[in-house]
Protein backbone atom coordinates (compact mmCIF):
# COMPACT_ATOMS: atom_id res chain seq x y z
CA UNK A 1 0.00 0.00 0.00
CA UNK A 2 0.88 3.36 -0.98
CA UNK A 3 2.57 5.93 1.86
CA UNK A 4 -0.76 8.25 1.30
CA UNK A 5 -2.48 4.99 2.63
CA UNK A 6 -0.64 4.44 5.62
CA UNK A 7 -0.64 8.04 7.87
CA UNK A 8 -3.28 8.61 9.76
CA UNK A 9 -5.08 11.02 10.56
CA UNK A 10 -4.83 11.88 6.32
CA UNK A 11 -2.09 14.28 5.42
CA UNK A 12 -2.69 17.47 4.20
CA UNK A 13 -0.50 16.44 1.06
CA UNK A 14 1.16 13.80 0.24
CA UNK A 15 3.42 13.27 -3.33
CA UNK A 16 5.07 10.02 -3.88
CA UNK A 17 8.31 9.36 -6.14
CA UNK A 18 9.67 6.11 -7.30
CA UNK A 19 12.15 4.84 -5.33
CA UNK A 20 13.21 3.13 -1.63
CA UNK A 21 15.86 4.40 0.94
CA UNK A 22 16.73 1.30 2.95
CA UNK A 23 17.21 1.68 6.90
CA UNK A 24 19.89 -0.24 8.01
CA UNK A 25 21.38 -1.08 11.46
CA UNK A 26 24.13 1.90 10.49
CA UNK A 27 21.19 4.23 10.77
CA UNK A 28 22.03 7.48 12.79
CA UNK A 29 19.87 10.31 13.63
CA UNK A 30 20.64 13.70 13.18
CA UNK A 31 19.29 16.43 16.09
CA UNK A 32 19.58 20.07 15.04
CA UNK A 33 19.48 22.93 17.16
CA UNK A 34 15.90 22.58 19.51
CA UNK A 35 14.95 19.17 17.62
CA UNK A 36 17.09 17.44 20.38
CA UNK A 37 14.13 16.00 22.74
CA UNK A 38 12.24 14.67 20.04
CA UNK A 39 15.44 13.27 17.94
CA UNK A 40 16.27 11.48 21.10
CA UNK A 41 12.77 10.05 21.68
CA UNK A 42 12.23 8.92 18.48
CA UNK A 43 15.45 6.97 18.18
CA UNK A 44 14.71 5.49 21.56
CA UNK A 45 12.09 4.20 20.12
CA UNK A 46 13.82 2.60 16.64
CA UNK A 47 16.39 1.34 19.05
CA UNK A 48 14.19 -0.63 21.17
CA UNK A 49 12.18 -2.20 17.96
CA UNK A 50 15.12 -2.86 15.82
CA UNK A 51 18.04 -3.85 18.58
CA UNK A 52 20.26 -1.18 16.08
CA UNK A 53 22.28 1.28 18.15
CA UNK A 54 21.12 4.61 16.51
CA UNK A 55 23.39 6.97 17.84
CA UNK A 56 21.66 10.41 17.83
CA UNK A 57 24.38 12.93 16.86
CA UNK A 58 24.68 17.08 15.69
CA UNK A 59 25.94 15.74 12.46
CA UNK A 60 25.76 12.82 10.14
CA UNK A 61 29.38 10.43 10.35
CA UNK A 62 27.67 7.72 8.20
CA UNK A 63 24.19 6.36 6.82
CA UNK A 64 21.73 6.06 6.39
CA UNK A 65 20.63 9.35 8.01
CA UNK A 66 17.08 10.58 9.79
CA UNK A 67 17.36 14.33 10.35
CA UNK A 68 15.22 16.65 12.91
CA UNK A 69 15.25 19.95 12.00
CA UNK A 70 13.76 23.11 13.71
CA UNK A 71 12.97 25.63 10.88
CA UNK A 72 11.65 29.05 12.15
CA UNK A 73 10.63 29.92 8.53
CA UNK A 74 8.31 26.99 8.22
CA UNK A 75 4.23 27.70 7.12
CA UNK A 76 1.16 26.91 8.76
CA UNK A 77 1.60 27.37 12.33
CA UNK A 78 3.50 25.25 15.64
CA UNK A 79 1.93 21.69 14.51
CA UNK A 80 2.86 21.65 10.80
CA UNK A 81 5.53 19.59 9.28
CA UNK A 82 7.34 18.20 6.51
CA UNK A 83 8.54 14.77 5.84
CA UNK A 84 10.67 14.05 2.97
CA UNK A 85 11.96 10.27 1.74
CA UNK A 86 14.33 10.37 -0.61
CA UNK A 87 18.04 8.53 -1.28
CA UNK A 88 19.45 11.43 0.84
CA UNK A 89 17.72 9.54 3.77
CA UNK A 90 14.81 10.96 6.08
CA UNK A 91 14.30 14.33 7.11
CA UNK A 92 11.52 15.85 9.39
CA UNK A 93 11.20 19.53 9.43
CA UNK A 94 8.85 21.85 11.56
CA UNK A 95 8.90 25.62 12.90
CA UNK A 96 8.40 23.97 16.53
CA UNK A 97 8.92 20.99 18.25
CA UNK A 98 5.41 19.95 18.59
CA UNK A 99 5.17 19.62 14.53
CA UNK A 100 8.55 17.61 14.48
CA UNK A 101 6.80 15.06 17.37
CA UNK A 102 3.73 15.00 14.94
CA UNK A 103 6.34 14.51 12.04
CA UNK A 104 7.79 11.42 13.55
CA UNK A 105 4.30 9.70 14.04
CA UNK A 106 3.77 9.87 10.63
CA UNK A 107 7.12 8.61 10.27
CA UNK A 108 6.41 5.65 12.80
CA UNK A 109 3.38 4.54 10.72
CA UNK A 110 5.78 4.28 7.49
CA UNK A 111 7.72 1.88 9.13
CA UNK A 112 6.54 -2.10 10.37
CA UNK A 113 4.17 -2.25 12.83
CA UNK A 114 6.00 -4.64 14.86
CA UNK A 115 8.87 -1.92 16.24
CA UNK A 116 5.74 -0.64 18.20
CA UNK A 117 6.29 -3.31 20.55
CA UNK A 118 9.53 -2.12 21.98
CA UNK A 119 10.98 -5.39 22.00
CA UNK A 120 13.03 -7.27 19.86
CA UNK A 121 15.02 -10.59 20.62
CA UNK A 122 17.86 -10.06 17.34
CA UNK A 123 18.47 -6.79 15.54
CA UNK A 124 15.74 -6.55 12.52
CA UNK A 125 17.07 -6.52 9.05
CA UNK A 126 17.02 -3.94 6.40
CA UNK A 127 13.62 -1.42 6.57
CA UNK A 128 12.66 -0.17 2.58
CA UNK A 129 10.94 3.10 2.94
CA UNK A 130 9.52 4.52 -0.15
CA UNK A 131 10.34 7.63 -1.53
CA UNK A 132 7.33 10.46 -0.55
CA UNK A 133 7.04 13.89 0.46
CA UNK A 134 4.03 14.63 3.22
CA UNK A 135 2.95 18.25 3.98
CA UNK A 136 1.23 18.15 6.85
CA UNK A 137 -0.73 20.63 9.21
CA UNK A 138 -3.74 20.27 11.57
CA UNK A 139 -7.13 21.91 10.51
CA UNK A 140 -8.05 22.40 14.71
CA UNK A 141 -5.63 23.50 17.76
CA UNK A 142 -7.39 21.34 20.02
CA UNK A 143 -7.77 17.41 19.88
CA UNK A 144 -8.78 15.94 23.24
CA UNK A 145 -9.98 12.77 24.86
CA UNK A 146 -11.49 13.04 28.29
CA UNK A 147 -11.06 10.82 30.73
CA UNK A 148 -13.21 10.46 33.09
CA UNK A 149 -10.85 9.04 36.25
CA UNK A 150 -14.15 10.31 38.98
CA UNK A 151 -16.39 7.36 38.50
CA UNK A 152 -13.45 5.09 38.44
CA UNK A 153 -10.04 5.56 39.05
CA UNK A 154 -7.08 5.02 36.45
CA UNK A 155 -3.36 4.19 38.10
CA UNK A 156 -0.46 6.61 36.66
CA UNK A 157 0.91 3.68 34.74
CA UNK A 158 -2.43 3.75 32.80
CA UNK A 159 -2.21 7.45 32.13
CA UNK A 160 0.69 7.47 30.34
CA UNK A 161 -0.10 3.88 28.17
CA UNK A 162 -3.47 5.98 27.19
CA UNK A 163 -1.27 9.47 26.12
CA UNK A 164 1.39 7.03 24.10
CA UNK A 165 -1.55 5.53 21.73
CA UNK A 166 -3.13 8.70 21.42
CA UNK A 167 -0.70 10.72 20.31
CA UNK A 168 0.48 8.04 17.54
CA UNK A 169 -3.05 9.67 16.14
CA UNK A 170 -1.75 13.55 16.67
CA UNK A 171 -4.23 14.24 19.56
CA UNK A 172 -2.71 16.93 21.60
CA UNK A 173 -5.38 17.30 24.89
CA UNK A 174 -6.10 15.48 27.62
CA UNK A 175 -9.10 16.21 29.86
CA UNK A 176 -9.16 14.93 33.67
CA UNK A 177 -12.49 14.69 35.03
CA UNK A 178 -10.98 15.04 38.72
CA UNK A 179 -14.09 14.70 40.96
CA UNK A 180 -17.68 14.31 40.87
CA UNK A 181 -20.48 13.26 43.13
CA UNK A 182 -18.73 9.38 43.73
CA UNK A 183 -15.08 10.63 44.25
CA UNK A 184 -12.72 13.17 44.75
CA UNK A 185 -9.06 12.58 42.93
CA UNK A 186 -6.42 15.04 43.44
CA UNK A 187 -4.78 16.14 46.57
CA UNK A 188 -4.92 19.70 47.60
CA UNK A 189 -3.32 21.29 50.51
CA UNK A 190 -4.70 23.78 53.06
CA UNK A 191 -3.33 26.63 52.39
CA UNK A 192 -1.45 29.01 55.69
CA UNK A 193 -3.83 31.98 54.83
CA UNK A 194 -7.24 30.49 54.88
CA UNK A 195 -9.88 32.50 56.26
CA UNK A 196 -12.60 29.99 55.04
CA UNK A 197 -11.49 27.65 57.59
CA UNK A 198 -11.94 24.36 55.69
CA UNK A 199 -9.71 21.79 56.01
CA UNK A 200 -9.17 20.98 51.97
CA UNK A 201 -7.14 18.12 52.46
CA UNK A 202 -10.56 16.23 53.86
CA UNK A 203 -11.33 16.60 50.02
CA UNK A 204 -9.21 13.59 49.25
CA UNK A 205 -8.99 11.83 52.49
CA UNK A 206 -12.45 11.24 52.36
CA UNK A 207 -14.01 11.10 48.52
CA UNK A 208 -10.49 9.02 46.92
CA UNK A 209 -12.55 5.79 48.20
CA UNK A 210 -15.51 6.70 46.54
CA UNK A 211 -16.41 5.39 42.69
CA UNK A 212 -19.66 4.07 41.28
CA UNK A 213 -20.96 0.92 42.19
CA UNK A 214 -23.91 0.07 40.84
CA UNK A 215 -25.46 -3.61 39.96
CA UNK A 216 -25.20 -4.24 36.51
CA UNK A 217 -23.30 -1.48 36.03
CA UNK A 218 -19.57 -3.11 34.35
CA UNK A 219 -18.05 -5.70 35.51
CA UNK A 220 -17.31 -5.34 39.40
CA UNK A 221 -16.97 -1.79 41.72
CA UNK A 222 -15.27 0.99 40.18
CA UNK A 223 -11.72 1.51 41.32
CA UNK A 224 -11.03 3.77 44.09
CA UNK A 225 -7.69 6.26 44.87
CA UNK A 226 -6.43 9.39 44.19
CA UNK A 227 -3.35 11.66 42.81
CA UNK A 228 -1.15 13.35 45.14
CA UNK A 229 0.47 16.36 44.10
CA UNK A 230 3.59 14.90 42.60
CA UNK A 231 1.35 12.16 40.63
CA UNK A 232 -0.34 14.72 39.21
CA UNK A 233 3.44 16.61 38.31
CA UNK A 234 4.15 13.50 36.43
CA UNK A 235 1.19 12.69 34.50
CA UNK A 236 1.40 16.88 33.34
CA UNK A 237 4.98 16.35 32.61
CA UNK A 238 4.74 12.94 30.52
CA UNK A 239 1.91 14.72 28.70
CA UNK A 240 4.20 17.53 28.16
CA UNK A 241 7.15 15.64 26.60
CA UNK A 242 4.64 14.47 24.22
CA UNK A 243 3.15 17.87 23.49
CA UNK A 244 -0.38 17.17 24.91
CA UNK A 245 -1.50 19.93 27.25
CA UNK A 246 -3.62 18.25 30.43
CA UNK A 247 -7.06 20.33 31.24
CA UNK A 248 -8.32 19.40 34.82
CA UNK A 249 -11.64 19.96 35.67
CA UNK A 250 -13.27 20.68 38.72
CA UNK A 251 -17.30 20.55 37.84
CA UNK A 252 -19.31 22.90 39.56
CA UNK A 253 -22.07 24.11 41.21
CA UNK A 254 -23.31 20.49 40.24
CA UNK A 255 -21.59 17.09 40.30
CA UNK A 256 -20.24 17.97 44.06
CA UNK A 257 -21.74 15.23 46.33
CA UNK A 258 -17.99 14.56 47.04
CA UNK A 259 -16.81 18.09 48.01
CA UNK A 260 -20.35 18.34 50.21
CA UNK A 261 -19.49 14.85 51.76
CA UNK A 262 -16.13 15.82 52.69
CA UNK A 263 -16.57 19.66 53.57
CA UNK A 264 -19.57 19.45 55.97
CA UNK A 265 -19.53 23.56 56.49
CA UNK A 266 -20.47 23.76 52.58
CA UNK A 267 -23.97 22.50 52.93
CA UNK A 268 -26.63 24.59 54.58
CA UNK A 269 -27.03 22.82 57.76
CA UNK A 270 -23.44 22.17 58.22
CA UNK A 271 -23.96 18.40 58.24
CA UNK A 272 -21.94 16.13 55.63
CA UNK A 273 -23.65 14.39 53.02
CA UNK A 274 -23.46 10.80 52.75
CA UNK A 275 -21.26 9.73 50.04
CA UNK A 276 -23.31 7.93 46.97
CA UNK A 277 -21.93 5.31 44.57
CA UNK A 278 -24.91 5.20 42.32
CA UNK A 279 -24.37 6.93 38.41
CA UNK A 280 -27.62 8.95 38.81
CA UNK A 281 -26.76 13.12 37.97
CA UNK A 282 -28.16 16.19 38.30
CA UNK A 283 -28.84 15.81 42.43
CA UNK A 284 -26.16 17.90 44.21
CA UNK A 285 -25.42 21.62 44.26
CA UNK A 286 -22.87 24.10 45.85
CA UNK A 287 -24.89 27.24 47.37
CA UNK A 288 -25.19 30.02 46.48
CA UNK A 289 -26.09 32.13 49.70
CA UNK A 290 -23.43 30.14 51.31
CA UNK A 291 -20.78 32.80 52.36
CA UNK A 292 -18.20 30.35 51.75
CA UNK A 293 -19.37 28.77 48.40
CA UNK A 294 -17.07 31.11 46.83
CA UNK A 295 -14.06 31.28 48.29
CA UNK A 296 -13.82 27.40 48.84
CA UNK A 297 -14.19 27.27 44.70
CA UNK A 298 -11.78 30.18 44.27
CA UNK A 299 -9.40 28.17 46.28
CA UNK A 300 -9.64 24.96 44.49
CA UNK A 301 -9.30 26.41 40.81
CA UNK A 302 -5.56 28.51 42.46
CA UNK A 303 -4.50 25.34 43.87
CA UNK A 304 -5.01 23.63 40.12
CA UNK A 305 -4.14 26.68 38.51
CA UNK A 306 -0.60 26.25 40.03
CA UNK A 307 -0.33 22.61 39.25
CA UNK A 308 -1.16 22.88 35.59
CA UNK A 309 1.29 24.53 33.08
CA UNK A 310 -1.25 24.84 30.27
CA UNK A 311 -3.31 27.33 29.58
CA UNK A 312 -6.88 26.21 30.42
CA UNK A 313 -9.10 25.32 33.79
CA UNK A 314 -12.59 23.69 33.58
CA UNK A 315 -15.38 24.58 35.78
CA UNK A 316 -17.70 22.17 33.75
CA UNK A 317 -21.38 24.12 34.81
CA UNK A 318 -23.32 21.11 33.73
CA UNK A 319 -26.56 19.27 34.56
CA UNK A 320 -27.11 21.29 37.94
CA UNK A 321 -30.32 20.32 37.79
CA UNK A 322 -31.38 20.99 41.57
CA UNK A 323 -29.67 24.47 41.10
CA UNK A 324 -32.18 27.45 40.49
CA UNK A 325 -31.35 29.23 36.87
CA UNK A 326 -30.89 32.49 38.84
CA UNK A 327 -28.13 31.18 41.52
CA UNK A 328 -26.42 29.08 38.69
CA UNK A 329 -25.51 32.38 36.67
CA UNK A 330 -24.80 34.27 39.77
CA UNK A 331 -22.26 31.26 40.77
CA UNK A 332 -20.80 30.33 37.64
CA UNK A 333 -20.18 33.91 36.69
CA UNK A 334 -17.92 34.28 40.00
CA UNK A 335 -16.22 30.99 39.24
CA UNK A 336 -16.03 31.82 35.98
CA UNK A 337 -14.28 35.45 37.36
CA UNK A 338 -12.03 33.31 40.10
CA UNK A 339 -10.32 30.92 37.55
CA UNK A 340 -9.79 34.30 34.92
CA UNK A 341 -7.91 35.46 38.70
CA UNK A 342 -5.70 32.37 37.95
CA UNK A 343 -4.52 33.63 34.67
CA UNK A 344 -5.86 30.84 33.06
CA UNK A 345 -8.36 30.72 29.80
CA UNK A 346 -11.98 29.47 31.34
CA UNK A 347 -13.55 26.60 30.14
CA UNK A 348 -16.71 24.66 30.40
CA UNK A 349 -19.60 22.72 29.25
CA UNK A 350 -22.22 24.54 27.29
CA UNK A 351 -24.65 25.08 29.98
CA UNK A 352 -22.52 27.61 31.37
CA UNK A 353 -22.53 30.09 28.24
CA UNK A 354 -25.71 31.23 30.28
CA UNK A 355 -23.44 32.99 32.59
CA UNK A 356 -21.52 36.10 32.10
CA UNK A 357 -17.64 34.76 31.02
CA UNK A 358 -14.64 36.25 30.54
CA UNK A 359 -13.58 37.69 27.02
CA UNK A 360 -12.41 34.88 25.06
CA UNK A 361 -13.68 31.84 26.88
CA UNK A 362 -14.22 28.03 25.75
CA UNK A 363 -17.18 26.63 25.47
CA UNK A 364 -17.86 22.95 25.33
CA UNK A 365 -20.45 21.94 23.55
CA UNK A 366 -22.07 18.61 24.47
CA UNK A 367 -26.14 18.53 24.11
CA UNK A 368 -28.83 21.09 24.29
CA UNK A 369 -29.24 24.54 22.70
CA UNK A 370 -26.89 26.35 20.86
CA UNK A 371 -27.98 29.31 21.06
CA UNK A 372 -26.41 30.71 24.15
CA UNK A 373 -23.05 28.92 22.99
CA UNK A 374 -23.74 30.73 19.84
CA UNK A 375 -24.36 34.38 21.87
CA UNK A 376 -21.19 33.86 23.40
CA UNK A 377 -19.31 33.34 20.19
CA UNK A 378 -20.45 36.44 18.74
CA UNK A 379 -20.69 39.20 21.94
CA UNK A 380 -17.62 37.60 23.83
CA UNK A 381 -15.32 36.40 21.14
CA UNK A 382 -15.93 32.68 22.86
CA UNK A 383 -14.39 29.92 20.96
CA UNK A 384 -16.04 26.40 21.17
CA UNK A 385 -14.73 22.81 21.66
CA UNK A 386 -17.57 20.34 19.94
CA UNK A 387 -18.19 17.24 22.32
CA UNK A 388 -21.38 16.40 20.72
CA UNK A 389 -22.81 12.95 22.49
CA UNK A 390 -23.56 11.70 19.13
CA UNK A 391 -20.45 11.24 17.44
CA UNK A 392 -17.81 12.21 19.61
CA UNK A 393 -18.76 10.67 23.13
CA UNK A 394 -16.76 7.22 23.52
CA UNK A 395 -18.61 5.61 26.60
CA UNK A 396 -21.93 4.72 24.62
CA UNK A 397 -21.82 1.13 22.92
CA UNK A 398 -21.26 0.27 19.60
CA UNK A 399 -24.09 -2.03 19.74
CA UNK A 400 -26.72 -3.30 22.63
CA UNK A 401 -25.27 -6.12 23.60
CA UNK A 402 -21.82 -4.62 24.53
CA UNK A 403 -21.12 -5.82 28.20
CA UNK A 404 -20.07 -2.14 28.71
CA UNK A 405 -20.84 1.24 27.68
CA UNK A 406 -23.93 3.94 27.95
CA UNK A 407 -26.33 4.41 25.22
CA UNK A 408 -28.24 7.45 25.96
CA UNK A 409 -26.61 9.39 23.23
CA UNK A 410 -26.30 7.02 20.30
CA UNK A 411 -24.45 3.12 19.61
CA UNK A 412 -22.39 3.35 16.53
CA UNK A 413 -19.03 2.48 15.40
CA UNK A 414 -16.11 4.21 13.47
CA UNK A 415 -18.31 5.66 10.36
CA UNK A 416 -20.88 7.52 12.95
CA UNK A 417 -17.11 9.31 14.65
CA UNK A 418 -15.96 10.00 10.94
CA UNK A 419 -18.88 11.26 9.42
CA UNK A 420 -19.79 14.58 11.12
CA UNK A 421 -18.07 17.67 10.61
CA UNK A 422 -17.37 20.32 13.80
CA UNK A 423 -18.52 23.67 11.75
CA UNK A 424 -22.33 23.52 12.69
CA UNK A 425 -24.85 26.16 11.82
CA UNK A 426 -23.98 29.47 12.89
CA UNK A 427 -20.74 29.04 13.38
CA UNK A 428 -17.36 29.62 11.39
CA UNK A 429 -14.33 27.10 10.85
CA UNK A 430 -11.98 30.08 13.19
CA UNK A 431 -14.79 30.36 16.05
CA UNK A 432 -13.65 26.51 16.25
CA UNK A 433 -11.37 25.93 18.51
CA UNK A 434 -11.42 21.90 18.24
CA UNK A 435 -12.88 18.24 19.03
CA UNK A 436 -12.77 16.36 22.17
CA UNK A 437 -14.00 12.99 22.87
CA UNK A 438 -15.15 12.16 26.29
CA UNK A 439 -15.23 8.90 28.20
CA UNK A 440 -16.98 8.60 31.09
CA UNK A 441 -16.02 5.96 33.49
CA UNK A 442 -19.54 4.67 34.65
CA UNK A 443 -19.11 1.69 33.56
CA UNK A 444 -15.51 0.99 32.72
CA UNK A 445 -13.21 -0.93 35.28
CA UNK A 446 -9.55 -0.76 33.43
CA UNK A 447 -7.66 0.41 30.62
CA UNK A 448 -8.29 -2.36 28.80
CA UNK A 449 -11.97 -1.63 28.30
CA UNK A 450 -11.85 1.80 27.90
CA UNK A 451 -9.11 1.35 24.86
CA UNK A 452 -12.05 -1.10 23.90
CA UNK A 453 -14.41 1.68 23.54
CA UNK A 454 -11.73 4.34 22.36
CA UNK A 455 -10.37 2.60 19.04
CA UNK A 456 -10.84 2.27 16.69
CA UNK A 457 -13.39 5.17 17.04
CA UNK A 458 -11.23 7.88 18.23
CA UNK A 459 -9.18 7.20 14.79
CA UNK A 460 -11.93 7.94 13.20
CA UNK A 461 -12.51 11.44 15.72
CA UNK A 462 -8.88 12.16 15.18
CA UNK A 463 -8.96 12.30 11.48
CA UNK A 464 -11.99 14.61 11.82
CA UNK A 465 -10.16 16.92 14.07
CA UNK A 466 -6.97 16.93 12.05
CA UNK A 467 -7.51 16.53 8.74
CA UNK A 468 -9.34 18.65 5.58
CA UNK A 469 -12.94 18.53 5.66
CA UNK A 470 -13.08 18.13 1.94
CA UNK A 471 -10.58 15.84 1.59
CA UNK A 472 -12.38 13.10 3.55
CA UNK A 473 -13.47 9.66 2.03
CA UNK A 474 -14.75 7.35 4.15
CA UNK A 475 -13.81 4.37 2.01
CA UNK A 476 -10.27 5.20 1.60
CA UNK A 477 -10.35 6.04 5.51
CA UNK A 478 -11.79 2.34 6.22
CA UNK A 479 -8.84 1.03 4.36
CA UNK A 480 -6.41 2.70 5.94
CA UNK A 481 -8.15 1.57 9.75
CA UNK A 482 -8.09 -2.02 8.79
CA UNK A 483 -4.42 -1.47 8.06
CA UNK A 484 -3.56 -0.01 11.72
CA UNK A 485 -4.81 -3.02 13.34
CA UNK A 486 -1.41 -4.74 13.21
CA UNK A 487 -0.06 -1.15 14.82
CA UNK A 488 -2.64 -1.66 17.86
CA UNK A 489 -1.93 -4.99 18.63
CA UNK A 490 1.99 -4.54 18.62
CA UNK A 491 1.16 -1.32 21.03
CA UNK A 492 -1.17 -3.52 23.07
CA UNK A 493 -4.11 -1.99 22.78
CA UNK A 494 -7.33 -3.92 23.28
CA UNK A 495 -9.48 -2.00 20.77
CA UNK A 496 -12.75 -3.50 18.99
CA UNK A 497 -12.78 -5.09 15.62
CA UNK A 498 -15.38 -3.19 13.79
CA UNK A 499 -17.16 -6.70 11.37
CA UNK A 500 -16.95 -4.10 8.22
CA UNK A 501 -13.68 -3.44 8.25
CA UNK A 502 -10.49 -5.79 7.17
CA UNK A 503 -8.32 -5.93 9.68
CA UNK A 504 -4.52 -7.09 9.45
CA UNK A 505 -4.18 -8.35 12.87
CA UNK A 506 -6.64 -9.29 15.80
CA UNK A 507 -6.78 -7.96 19.18
CA UNK A 508 -7.09 -9.61 22.89
CA UNK A 509 -10.34 -9.84 24.00
CA UNK A 510 -10.39 -7.73 26.89
CA UNK A 511 -13.51 -10.01 28.11
CA UNK A 512 -12.70 -13.51 27.39
CA UNK A 513 -12.56 -15.73 30.46
CA UNK A 514 -15.34 -13.06 32.27
CA UNK A 515 -18.49 -13.66 33.59
CA UNK A 516 -20.46 -11.08 31.76
CA UNK A 517 -23.36 -12.39 33.61
CA UNK A 518 -23.41 -9.81 35.72
CA UNK A 519 -23.96 -6.75 33.77
CA UNK A 520 -27.53 -5.83 32.79
CA UNK A 521 -29.28 -4.00 30.44
CA UNK A 522 -29.17 -0.14 31.18
CA UNK A 523 -32.07 2.19 30.75
CA UNK A 524 -32.08 4.33 28.02
CA UNK A 525 -30.70 7.70 30.23
CA UNK A 526 -28.38 5.77 32.30
CA UNK A 527 -25.92 8.21 33.12
CA UNK A 528 -27.16 11.32 31.86
CA UNK A 529 -29.50 14.00 32.88
CA UNK A 530 -29.69 16.19 29.57
CA UNK A 531 -27.54 19.83 28.69
CA UNK A 532 -29.54 22.18 32.14
CA UNK A 533 -28.00 24.92 33.51
CA UNK A 534 -30.20 25.36 36.32
CA UNK A 535 -33.71 24.61 36.86
CA UNK A 536 -36.50 27.76 36.31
Amino acid sequence: MSPQHLITPAPRSTVTADGTLLLTSGTQVVAGPGAEAVAGAFAGWLRAGTGWAVPVLTSATGGPVISFGIDSAHPDGSEAYTLTVDDAGVRLSAAHAAGLFHASSSLRQLLPAALESGYTATPAEDIPVGHVEVRDAPRFAYRGIMLDVARSYYPIDEIRRLIDVMTRFKFNVLHLHLADDQSWRIELDTPEDNPTGIDFTELARIGKDGAVNREGWGLGPGRTGYYTKDDYRLIVAYAAERFVTVVPEFDVPGHVNSALAAVPELNPDGIATSPTATGEVGFSTLYNDNPLTRPFVAEVFRQLAELTPGPYLHLGGDEALVTSKEDFVAMVTDFAASVAATGKTVMGWNEYAQAELPSGAVIQYWDGDLEPTLRQVRENAARVVMSPGKGSYLDQKYVESDPIGLKWAAMGDWDLYYGWDPVRDGLEEHQVLGVEAPLWSETIRSLDEAHWLIYPRAIALAETAWSDAAAKDATEFAARLGRLGERLVALGVTFRPSPDIEWNATPRDPFEGVDLSAVTALPENAGVAGAAGGTE
